[in-house]
């Protein structure tokens, strides 16, 4: 019997007795011309056909597997892959006859145990009350490999594919079977992983002597799949090294597949962190260059996107985390992204637009830059918020993004919630007003210091990390340089914010999510110079002081309480940028301020038009134990050698061997973890500490200081 004839009696059988006949042993193997034929789908008895019209079953759940019906039905979804598998072994048979012979022989050994399988799986099924055709069967390996057009194809698709992903689920399988004493069947899954062992290196040997010579395993095999197949689908539910080590793949390709979080088919969200979004809008005019230091620290920041975006999106970076580190990361339970290199040039920008399928964009912060860059990717979604195509600046939502807006907002919003005491506000005074002029300005310092004996506070339109402000103290007259920088900010933006320095007793934010409801509140830190040092990843309610926690929820002072108050702010603020046609991720800033002896709520600090820290720190709430103290602070070479680290890279081994983290009900519960990669960052480490052993051991880092402050 030709190799060819018994492939189509493979293929194209209609009984199930067709795709049961072993191999010959005897079989020639000579290469004939090339196979013309087509075939849509492959011939199968009418309950096993594709699209036979049924109850669509979902895969048991592990509670279920107790019912002997739900361990029939997995062996079911099990039974349809090995038929799936034999077909497209017979398809890759009459496809490529002038493949080697060793290969094809392969191929024949391989097609044999895969019977075997079938057959054990048909047996146990109906022992334990299921036949093979009652439940609907899927045709997503054919439909992935139908148009192979090399034996590449089917090594990659096949043998290092779905295979491999088989090593994970036969064994994960195999163990939940013996666990709950179905030993019949974890024999049988034993053996089809043993087997599946040979089949991934039957295929790695061919595709080691095909593939590019320059490149890794890992390198060839991720550059060369298409979607649908991609490495996420080459692992299951467990990932079993040993196995692939067995099947000869490399430890490289190992490390790198183990932490690959690609989706399976899914077309990904793009996201990407120019925090120096801020920067480029102050310019108000396009043409803005990112400058090389802020673009040093911004590329050690960019992997914190990692908490914002869901597993499988895409993260742009400068520099892909180590596969070393997003493992550990995995181990925790964080669900990671893929890491993509930020293009650099037209080329590598259109390599990655025409990748894949895309469906949207998620900046940092919307600027003219950020919005061209989404567009290279032509998702699915229209930007999130409407802007001026002429001019960026004149978009109805930027009115809102400039400190200018603050004291008219202020003014609205105390009109807005009249549950609100005026006692909780504080003084109107404290709300700040604008000055468009020298004159103004000088008489609204004037104003501050008499009526709080408080230094004044003027603020550009635009400021971010601290920057964009000066202080006048009572009794100083401005110098040269101080008026100098006034004049050119009503130069530049025609007015400058005047308000009174405040004492903080505590930072408060809330952030969302463009048109999701949750408000996600939380307690945060800035340092002397008013640039952001960290977040409490507690619920605010315990993340402030007892004094601090009575203010903002007690409700003796009115109906509700001032924490909810802040929430009521947020909505309205979130609502109005909606009206803007901002429909974006975004926040408000706001803090409790102490004034002759009382304690008030600001109403509003400032508006984020943009995404902000607390959106990484929601990301990173989500995997700490409830109720365990957890600060996750950013930490700069200088504060890490000020307390005796010469690089952040010492500090972070000192302090991860000293606290390694720990998990408790598949949560962080205590130590300390890392948000960057300490091989790689050189500038600035985010590093998250949880319990009270590993907040006391990182005492002092981050220049937190005092729990109250001044502004």
């Amino acid at each position: 019997m030709h190799i060819q004839d018994y492939a189509r009696q493979i293929l194209e059988g209609r009984e199930l007795s067709d795709k049961l006949l072993p191999p010959p042993r005897e079989i020639d193997c000579s290469e004939r011309a090339a196979w013309e034929g087509f075939i849509a789908e492959p011939g199968r008895p009418s309950s096993l056909a594709f699209g036979k019209k049924g109850t669509r079953r979902s895969f048991p759940t592990v509670k279920e597997l107790e019912q002997d019906e739900a361990r029939g039905i997995v062996l079911h979804f099990f039974a349809n892959h090995e038929l799936l598998a034999l077909e497209i072994m017979a398809l890759a048979l009459l496809k490529f006859p002038a493949a080697p012979q060793g290969f094809r022989r392969g191929l024949l050994e391989t097609m044999r145990e895969e019977q075997e399988h079938l057959l054990a799986y048909q047996t146990r099924m109906m022992e334990l009350g299921v036949a093979l055709g009652d439940v609907p069967v899927n045709r997503f390996f054919w439909d992935c490999l139908k148009e192979m057009r090399s034996p590449l194809d089917y090594v990659l698709g096949m043998s290092l594919t779905f295979e491999q992903a088989n090593l994970d689920f036969s064994r994960h399988y195999q163990e939940l079977f013996a666990k709950i004493g179905d030993s019949v069947t974890a024999n049988i899954l034993e053996k089809v992983y043993e087997d599946e062992i040979g089949h991934v290196k039957h295929g790695v040997v061919w595709f080691d002597r095909w593939k590019d010579p320059a490149a890794s395993q890992w390198q060839a095999y991720a550059s060369q799949l298409t979607l649908p197949l991609s490495p996420a689908r080459a692992k299951g539910v467990v990932f079993d090294r040993t196995a692939r080590r067995r099947a000869n793949l490399s430890e490289e390709f190992c490390d790198q597949l183990e932490v690959f979080a690609g989706t399976k088919g899914r077309p990904p969200a793009v996201f990407y962190y120019n925090a120096d979004c801020e920067i480029e809008l102050s310019r108000e005019a396009p043409g803005y260059t990112l400058q090389t230091g802020t673009k040093k620290v911004m590329a050690e920041l960019m992997n914190c996107l990692m908490f914002a975006a869901k597993g499988g999106d895409v993260v742009l970076t400068t520099r892909i985390p180590s596969a070393s580190y997003l493992s550990s990361m995995r181990k925790l339970g964080f669900e990671l992204p893929e890491f993509q290199e930020l293009p650099a040039g037209a080329d590598a920008w259109s390599k990655l637009r025409e990748s894949r399928r895309w469906d949207s964009f998620h900046p940092w912060g919307w600027t003219p830059r950020s919005l061209e860059m989404g567009r290279n990717f032509s998702p699915l979604h229209a930007p999130p918020l409407d802007v001026d195509e002429h001019n960026f600046w004149k978009s109805p939502w930027m009115q809102l993004f400039r400190k200018s807006a603050l004291p008219e907002l202020r003014r609205r919003l105390r009109e807005d919630i009249a549950t609100a005491p005026t006692e909780l506000w504080g003084p109107v005074e404290a709300d700040g007003n604008l000055a468009s002029d020298l004159t103004d300005v000088l008489v609204g310092i004037s104003d501050i210091h008499a009526t709080f004996g408080t230094p004044a506070v003027i603020k550009s339109p635009y400021g971010f990390a601290g920057s964009g402000m000066l202080r006048a103290y009572p009794g100083q007259n401005l110098n040269e340089a101080q008026i100098g920088w006034i004049e050119r900010q009503l130069e530049l933006y025609g007015a400058v914010l005047i308000e009174p320095w405040l004492r903080r007793v505590a930072d408060l934010s809330v952030v969302w999510s463009g048109d999701s409801p949750l408000l996600s509140s939380f307690v945060f830190f800035t340092n002397a110079k008013g640039q952001y040092k960290g977040h409490s990843l507690q619920q605010v309610s315990l993340a402030l002081e007892p004094e601090q926690r009575a203010f903002m929820f007690g409700t003796k002072d009115g109906p509700i309480s001032a924490y909810e108050q802040l929430l009521a702010v947020a909505g309205l603020v979130k609502d109005k940028l909606a009206a803007l046609s901002y429909r974006y991720a975004a926040g408000i800033d706001t803090m409790i301020y102490e004034w002759q002896g009382k304690w008030h709520l600001r109403i509003l600090g400032e508006v984020n038009c943009r995404m902000t820290m607390g959106h990484v720190a929601r990301g990173l709430r989500k995997r700490i134990s409830p109720g365990v103290p957890s600060l996750w602070q950013s930490i700069t070479v200088l504060e890490a050698q000020g307390k005796g680290w010469p690089t952040l890279r010492d500090m972070a081994h000192e302090l991860s061997s000293g606290h390694p983290p720990l998990l408790k009900h598949g949560t962080i519960d205590s130590g300390i973890v890392f948000t960057g990669d300490p091989a790689q960052n050189s500038y600035v480490l985010g590093v998250l500490a949880v319990g009270e052993a590993a907040l006391k051991a990182c005492s002092g880092l981050g220049e937190l200081g005092a729990t109250t402050r001044p502004c």
